[in-house]
């Protein structure tokens, strides 16, 4: 099935946020949105092909400061900020032409679908959600670093916290400053990065003097949506074992573990793989067709 994309804008705070929609022929919605730094140029498009494909339309944006969509200064990372883009996205979701507005699902990867499990967790009219290695507890992650980096990139961290625009690199090899040196996520990130990319290796640092109280798992129980939880068995960018819990403690959790690590979803045979099973997911939810 040919699916058409639409370039549309939504309005978020003050900022211009650029989104794609995809086409579909149901009246059920998708919201979309990638994880940390990374735009929707890199790898989710098939992902909002696969599902438009099955019926529901599939709204894909960038979140203000980064990608194609509007705020400054660039390269600012706020939690606060992007939670209040997926609600404006999804208000915008549910005045489209044809859409149920309780028949919205909401898709996040890493950070994004820590976002995703906040908010399905305090809107009780979300049709499901799915989250694809969701970054929702943040104290393994500060637990993996090493003291020398934790003692470079917390005091940037706190000055960007203070105001000051500190900007430091996303990720970089091992033993480089970077906020993510952990082996394989240069690699990780070069490989997912398109060529046509507005992605930049760079970032405001702030939300690292926060991260171990990053705890979107703490809100598992309150979410009374289908759930559809992705975790890759050799990721170490996010931690397995919270993506696991989050998925055994939300009502309606279900967990669907692949070989992969934290980046592989976005390349090989591995979209495919999992596009299908999240589209399974809808159909089994009523929100997809089932032909």
């Amino acid at each position: 099935m040919a699916v058409e994309r639409e370039e549309i804008t939504f309005t978020s705070g003050a900022d211009e946020v650029a989104a794609w929609l995809y086409g579909g022929a149901g009246d059920a919605c998708v919201v979309m949105a990638h994880g940390f730094s990374l735009t929707r140029h890199d790898g989710l498009e098939p992902y909002a092909r696969a599902i438009a494909a099955a019926g529901p339309q599939v709204l894909v944006f960038d979140h203000r400061y980064l990608g194609d969509s509007g705020g400054m200064p660039r390269q600012h990372f706020s939690k606060r900020a992007q939670l209040e883009d997926w609600r404006n996205a999804v208000a915008h979701a549910r005045g489209l032409d044809g859409v149920d507005p309780g028949r919205i699902v909401l898709w996040g990867y890493s950070f994004a679908g820590g976002h995703v499990a906040t908010l399905a967790a305090e809107d009780h009219r979300l049709g499901a959600a799915i989250m694809l290695c969701p970054f929702v507890n943040g104290l393994p992650r500060l637990r993996t670093s090493k003291p020398g980096e934790v003692a470079w990139l917390m005091p940037r961290a706190l000055l960007n916290l203070a105001g000051t625009p500190v900007r430091i690199p996303v990720t970089g090899p091992p033993g480089t400053h970077a906020a993510l040196t952990l082996p394989g996520e240069a690699e990780g990130f070069a490989q997912t990065v398109t060529a046509d990319s507005p992605w930049r290796n760079e970032v405001a640092p702030g939300v690292f003097a926060t991260v171990a109280f990053h705890r979107p798992l703490a809100r598992a129980a309150r979410v009374t949506c289908p759930v559809w939880v992705g975790a890759g068995d050799r990721d170490i960018t996010v931690d397995f074992r919270s993506a696991e819990k989050f998925a055994a403690r939300a009502p309606r959790g279900e967990l669907h573990r692949y070989p992969y690590d934290h980046f592989e979803p976005f390349y090989g045979d591995a979209p495919g793989r999992i596009s299908a099973d999240q589209v399974e997911f809808l159909r089994r939810q009523g929100l997809a067709s089932t032909t």
